[in-house]
């Protein structure tokens, strides 16, 4: 792959990361439809777009590109309804508690999903990179290759840093509305709705912590491309 396209594809990821998600909610219920909509469909625009370089750049080629179109959607759609307007703030808006916890539970499984399927494809782009990096280096060091390979090497890595970045600040978001979300319910007689958040809650929890090694393992790599 080109030099001159992974630097394209480099653009194209700020650009979109720039994008903001979602709209400003009026308050009526058909407008907040629409905002979980309009978010959800900016969200997944830009995840796919983001997911399908990454996965152009790491797997050099359609299928890589594909697989990560669909993964970077699912990441995107997620973060667009959060961001768009979360239905742990909504808690007002519902006649039962119990109504708004099953829909809390919903979005909390949702990111939990997409999240776990991001940390498989993640964990599979990071074994490839190793690899790939681990042999620049010996070529580097016997002269075999330049300085100008790694860079470009550098720069498909700190682009699926910058995507990793993304997701966990999503999860976080999400974690911490979720735990607010479950703050709100009393402790004292709990239901089996907020027994099912708060094992979502812990899900979560356990996905964030791969995800967050999953970025250090990756700026481990983009430092070994640095010389």
């Amino acid at each position: 792959m080109s030099c001159k396209f992974r630097f394209t594809a480099v653009i194209l990821i700020l650009a979109m990361l720039s994008m903001p998600v979602g709209c400003v909610t009026t308050g009526t219920t058909s407008d907040e439809q629409q905002t979980k909509k309009e978010g959800t469909a900016v969200g997944a625009g830009a995840g796919a777009l983001i997911g399908g370089i990454i996965g152009a750049l790491v797997g050099g080629d359609t299928k890589g590109a594909l697989i990560g179109a669909a993964v970077g959607a699912a990441a995107g759609g997620a973060a667009g309804y959060a961001y768009g307007n979360h239905v742990a703030s909504k808690k007002a808006e519902y006649a039962k508690e119990e109504d708004w916890l099953d829909e809390c539970i919903v979005s909390a499984q949702k990111v939990n999903q997409d999240t776990r399927i991001y940390n498989e494809k993640i964990r599979t782009d990071i074994a490839l990179l190793d690899t790939r990096t681990q042999k620049l280096q010996k070529q580097y060091a016997a002269k075999k290759t330049d300085k100008q390979t790694l860079m470009a090497e550098k720069t498909t890595i700190d682009a699926a840093l910058k995507l990793t970045s993304e997701k966990l600040d999503r999860a976080k978001f999400e974690l911490d509305s979720q735990k607010q979300a479950l703050a709100q319910v009393d402790k004292k007689a709990p239901t089996d709705s907020s027994k099912a958040l708060d094992a979502e809650i812990a899900k979560l929890e356990k996905l964030i912590a791969e995800l967050e090694q999953h970025s250090k393992d990756l700026a481990n790599l983009s430092s070994r491309m640095s010389v």
